[in-house]
């Protein structure tokens, strides 16, 4: 096989596949073979019939077999041996098939290439967490809300198996506070990811982008659907969120193919749990202030 790789327009390569003759005519014994298995053919036994009757009563089946399969696995084999990064099937035209000459050409669209100025020794700034005690008689207050009758800090820390209030305060101090530790641990980590974005410079992929507003979508529809909302209501709330889809979908597009990069970069398993590995890289290598 013979595999001519350019660059096409946009995020797009171009590939010039030539098929060697002696791939075509294994390939056409083993179609004819398994024709010859499944076929009736009249005064033979399956898999008996002469080679020449197969190629006389279904050739046009034969070929057009042939074809499709070996189209499949040289595309199929090209990608792989050339490492192509391929995000959606391919456009296959000037398709030549006679005789034991096949040649074709195949226009893919694939991830850009993505070049990073920095991604290790970013800034970060992280800022003082602290509970003040009118944030925790807030969350008392509002605890009470929730009750038919008036209690005092000492029975509703009882009534929800605490000894004392001020054990109970405590707690609802750890609490607040582990939660606004972990929106700052969220926030520091948008920052990173930010810095990282602008360091960056590519053509975002539209078809990933389309893509994944998709399945924004759908999995929208499913919640609503799962909250008891109308069909009709459904309908109109997809059509009013379409712009907010598209917009987080670009964004989480861009922030998976920069993470994804970053990662080819360090040599990290492309996994389900890639972009945690990055992240905890990016903190690791940041310089904090």
């Amino acid at each position: 096989m013979k595999v001519t790789k350019s660059k096409s327009k946009d995020n797009k390569v171009l590939l010039d596949i030539e098929v060697a003759k002696d791939r075509i005519k294994k390939k056409y014994d083993d179609v004819y073979e398994k024709i010859g298995q499944e076929v009736k053919v009249s005064g033979y036994r399956p898999g008996k019939a002469p080679r020449h009757i197969l190629e006389q009563q279904h050739g046009a089946l034969a070929r057009e077999e042939v074809l499709k399969s070996l189209i499949t696995e040289t595309y199929e084999q090209s990608v792989k041996e050339h490492e192509i990064d391929v995000i959606d099937l391919p456009q296959i035209t000037d398709v030549k098939f006679e005789g034991d000459v096949l040649t074709y050409k195949a226009e893919v669209e694939v991830k850009p290439e993505i070049k990073i100025k920095q991604y290790k020794g970013l800034k970060l700034k992280k800022q003082a967490v602290k509970v003040e005690a009118a944030e925790v008689e807030e969350y008392v207050k509002q605890l009470k809300k929730g009750r038919s009758e008036d209690v005092s800090d000492e029975k509703l820390a009882r009534s929800l198996g605490y000894k004392t209030a001020e054990e109970f305060q405590d707690c609802i101090q750890k609490q607040l506070f582990l939660k606004k530790e972990n929106e700052e641990r969220s926030r520091l980590e948008k920052d990173l990811i930010q810095q990282v974005l602008k360091a960056s410079s590519f053509q975002v992929p539209q078809t990933l982008v389309v893509r994944r507003a998709q399945e924004l979508k759908h999995q929208a529809e499913h919640q609503m659907a799962d909250y008891g909302l109308p069909a009709e209501r459904i309908q109109e709330r997809l059509k009013e969120f379409e712009p907010k889809f598209k917009a987080e979908a670009e964004e989480q597009v861009k922030v998976f193919l920069v993470l994804e990069t970053v990662a080819k970069l360090e040599k990290m398993p492309v996994d389900d749990h890639v972009l945690n590995r990055v992240v905890e890289l990016l903190f690791a290598e940041a310089e904090w202030e």
